[in-house]
């Protein structure tokens, strides 16, 4: 059984920082905890906007806290996000994530797992490992 809490993920490489300062990523679990996909608790910064496209990997986000908004870069929808909304990228969807006046936590599952200290690279996505 794997046991954890957030307090053990701070200040160890499964805490990982974006390089703009927007998020920041608690990774709960990851692949070499061997369950096939990995769990994050992430926070994205009040008033930021950050560019990702997922590539690499389908991810499903639980909102916990804060308001904010997705826009797909494809077809220009924007959804909005706060306490209680799910989305899935199905279909490895490029899109802008805002948090609006308060932090946005979420909490992230990626498929396949990701392996720690990945941040999003020029074009936004994870490499895929």
């Amino acid at each position: 059984m794997i046991v954890k809490t957030i307090k053990d993920i701070e200040g160890t490489s499964r805490e990982v920082f974006a390089h703009n300062g927007n998020w920041v990523s608690k990774r709960l679990l990851l692949k070499e905890d061997k369950m096939g996909f990995s769990l994050h608790e992430t926070i994205i910064k009040a008033g930021t906007e950050t560019l990702i496209w997922y590539k690499n990997h389908l991810e499903a986000v639980y909102c916990v806290e804060g308001e904010g908004e997705i826009e797909t870069t494809r077809e220009g929808e924007i959804y909005t996000i706060k306490p209680g909304t799910m989305y899935a990228l199905d279909k490895n969807d490029r899109h802008y994530l805002r948090a609006f006046k308060n932090d946005l936590k979420l909490l992230c599952v990626f498929n396949p797992p990701l392996e720690g200290g990945e941040v999003h690279d020029e074009d936004g996505s994870y490499p895929i490992k």
